[in-house]
C-alpha cells in the first residue's frame, strides 16, 4: 500500500478573492464616478496593485515551497529498497560493514576510495603550485562521510535514520563526477590505475549488482580525462 507523502500547503484561496474583491471595487469605482477623483483613483490603484502583487508573492512562496517538499521526497530510497532490510526495529544486515544496509555499505567502501583519489591529487596540486582549496574541501567532505558511516556501522541502524543517510549519501555523490574529472586532469595515468583498482567498488556503491545485461567491460569505462 502505497501511502501519499501530505504536503503542507498555504491557503491561496482568501488571497485570491482578496485579489478578485478589489478588481471588482476598482471597476465599479471608475465606471460610479471614483474617475472623477484623482485622489480616489490613486488610493483604488495603490491598493489593486498591493493586494495583486501579495497574492502573486504568496502563490510564488507556496509553490516553491511544494517543489522542495517533492525534492526532498525524491531523495529519500525507495520503499523497495529498504523492505528487505526492515524489521519492528532496525535495519541489519550480515555483511562485513556491520549494520549497515546496502546502499551506505557501498557508499562506505566508495568514500574510502575517493579519500584515496583525493589525497593524491592533493599532493600533485601542492608539487605542481595549484589551488588545492577545492579538493581539500572535497577530500574533508569525503572524510567526514566515512568516519559517520563507520561508527554507524557499530550500532543498529534504524529506519529513519537509515532514510536521513541514504539522502545525505545522494547529495554527497552528485558532485563526485566534477571532484573525479579534477582530479583526472591533474594525473591521468594515476586515475586510470585508480579506477582499474576500484572497478568493483564504483558499479557497487549504490548496493546492488549492475544489471545482467550491462555487457560492458570494466576496463572500458576509462576516465573522462581521456
Amino acid at each position: 500500500m502505497h501511502r501519499q507523502p501530505i504536503s503542507q500547503r498555504e491557503p491561496l484561496l482568501p488571497w485570491v478573492a482578496a485579489s478578485l474583491l478589489v478588481v471588482a471595487a476598482y471597476a465599479v469605482g471608475v465606471m460610479f464616478g471614483a474617475a472623477n477623483s484623482q485622489k480616489q483613483l490613486v488610493v483604488l490603484t495603490i491598493t489593486l496593485c498591493s493586494i495583486i502583487t501579495a497574492t502573486g508573492l504568496v502563490m510564488h512562496r507556496s509553490r516553491l515551497v511544494v517543489e522542495d517538499e517533492e525534492r526532498s521526497q525524491r531523495a529519500r530510497p525507495a520503499s523497495e529498497e529498504l523492505n528487505a532490510w526492515t524489521s519492528e526495529r532496525t535495519l541489519l544486515s550480515d555483511t562485513s560493514d556491520g549494520n549497515l544496509p546496502p546502499y551506505a555499505a557501498g557508499m562506505l567502501a566508495y568514500s574510502a576510495s575517493v579519500i584515496e583519489l583525493l589525497e593524491h591529487a592533493v599532493g600533485v596540486a601542492l608539487i605542481q603550485e595549484r589551488d588545492t582549496t577545492d579538493l581539500a574541501s572535497a577530500r574533508d567532505d569525503a572524510a567526514a562521510l566515512h568516519d559517520l558511516l563507520t561508527s554507524m556501522a557499530s550500532e543498529p541502524v534504524h529506519l529513519h535514520t537509515a532514510a536521513k543517510v541514504h539522502t545525505i549519501c545522494s547529495l554527497w555523490e552528485a558532485n563526485q563526477d566534477r571532484v573525479e574529472q579534477n582530479a583526472a586532469e591533474l594525473d591521468p595515468d594515476f586515475h586510470r590505475r585508480w579506477r582499474a583498482r576500484n572497478i568493483a567498488t564504483l558499479r557497487l556503491r549504490h548496493g546492488e549488482r549492475p544489471s545482467r545485461t550491462d555487457t560492458s567491460l570494466p576496463y572500458q569505462e576509462v576516465s573522462t580525462a581521456d
